[in-house]
């Protein structure tokens, strides 16, 4: 198998041996110029980080990479804001790391999703061929609350019985050959809607799986804050035939999607309990429907919720976050404009906002989180939607926040002024990732001291 290790966010040139094989640039080309949109609606077996909930989440620019054909010896690859691991048939496997990692330890991805996740212990720092599917531990948590939001899942079982009382339809070839001669029991089945069903069961097997592992202990409980211990026991609660011997049985009646209509947080973590529980190495093609293709992560997505989690512990009620992805708290910019979907606007973070009425009428700060490359300088489409924001919440302050690597030249915050109105600054701040060289103890300590200088550049 060919290995294909790539940054984010890079123009990757992989040398390619000479020429390419027939089946090799046909793996690639499968993905290549893909979007999320087209992976999450046509392909189900991926998965993907944060999970999608409405139209607005599956952005078209979201490829996950390009490839230059017009060098034989040397493609050109080029990649975006997608992070993760992607097997393409039996002869490709692609490995989109974080730029700001080495050596294949993606503490950084590691960090993020800690925080995102509410989840901490050490990962392993190898880039052994096993070492994706630590990730696929810290989503459980996440999928798992976002499932039970919607209650514990209920379904139709059949049921057989052979005791007196008699409350469905008698099998009589089960009843001759346990009940004759007649010893005061009836052979019966019936029909039931209960929380102990095939995907319950599936989510109690992937439980006990992970409270066996020497993170399983972070994974499932979490801080005092996490809904996921309570979750967990509801689970329990709810799966009291769970025998370990049935696993492989449990498995196999959960190779099909789930279409309740209500129930739809339960297919993405269907897929995770499997992916986990069958622990597969990736593959692509028309004979794997039961594997997993691919673990992929929105990088930008990834950056801004990490954002949320650190501002949101130093600001707490100051702080408003509008997710464009769940159109959480959508913002127009004009009145009467509410049936407009296409005119509404979220500003990433806003702090001391003044409501009125229902939508924010102005706001003392703005702050945009930025995961792609800046190079020092902003953009022009990044500029005017700052401009715009900051002129629709009447704000005097912008912030920009993006992830610098610790030897770029640009580290410092850099400031503009509106030409006509200098009291309207909009400021570039630079968070420093931290080396990876050292241990995942010694990058955490550092990431919380580049926190710490973030908050600090921001504070009002």
């Amino acid at each position: 198998m060919k290995l294909i290790s790539l940054k984010d966010n890079t123009l990757n040139k992989c040398s390619s041996s000479g020429t390419l094989s027939g089946r090799i640039r046909e793996a690639l080309d499968s993905i290549a110029g893909k979007n999320l949109r087209s992976l999450a609606s046509k392909d189900r077996r991926f998965i993907i980080y944060p999970p999608f909930s409405k139209e607005l989440d599956l952005k078209n620019n979201d490829v996950i990479f390009n490839v230059d054909y017009s060098d034989q010896t040397n493609l050109r690859i080029t990649t975006g804001n997608i992070m993760g691991f992607v097997g393409l048939n039996d002869d490709v496997r692609v490995n989109i790391t974080s730029r700001f990692d080495l050596d294949g330890k993606n503490f950084f991805l590691h960090y993020m999703l800690q925080k995102v996740c509410n989840v901490a212990y050490s990962p392993r720092t190898d880039a052994g061929e096993d070492s994706f599917f630590d990730f696929l531990y810290y989503l459980f948590p996440s999928y798992l609350n976002d499932a039970l939001k919607q209650g514990v899942y209920r379904a139709y079982v059949n049921h057989e019985y052979n005791d007196a009382n008699v409350r469905g339809p008698i099998d009589v070839s089960r009843h001759i050959r346990y009940n004759i001669p007649f010893n005061g029991k009836v052979a019966y089945h019936t029909r039931e809607y209960t929380t102990d069903n095939f995907v319950t069961q599936l989510i109690r097997h992937t439980i006990e799986y992970i409270r066996f592992l020497s993170c399983g202990k972070s994974v499932l409980e979490g801080d005092i804050s996490s809904k996921t211990p309570d979750n967990v026991r509801a689970i329990e609660f709810a799966t009291s035939t769970y025998n370990r011997n049935f696993r492989q049985h449990i498995i196999s009646k959960n190779l099909r999607p789930i279409t309740h209509p209500y129930y739809t947080a339960y297919e993405p973590l269907r897929k995770l309990c499997l992916a986990i529980l069958m622990h597969k190495k990736l593959s692509y093609g028309e004979d794997s429907a039961n594997q997993i293709n691919g673990i992929l992560f929105n990088g930008a997505s990834l950056w801004e919720e990490y954002l949320n989690i650190l501002l949101a512990a130093e600001f707490k009620d100051r702080l408003k976050h509008p997710n464009n992805r769940t159109g959480k708290e959508a913002q127009y910019l004009f009145r009467n404009d509410e049936n407009h979907n296409r005119r509404w606007v979220f500003p990433d973070f806003m702090i001391d906002c003044n409501v009125e009425k229902g939508p924010i009428d102005s706001a003392k700060a703005i702050i945009d989180a930025k995961y792609k490359p800046l190079n020092g300088e902003i953009g022009r489409d990044d500029a005017f939607q700052m401009l715009a924001y900051l002129f629709r919440f009447k704000s005097k302050n912008g912030f920009l926040i993006h992830p610098v690597k610790h030897d770029e030249e640009h580290q410092e915050p850099s400031y503009l002024t509106l030409y006509n109105d200098s009291s309207v600054k909009l400021t570039t701040v630079p968070f420093v990732v931290p080396e990876t060289t050292g241990s995942f103890d010694v990058f955490c300590k550092a990431m919380n001291e580049a926190e710490r200088k973030i908050i600090k550049c921001i504070c009002l």
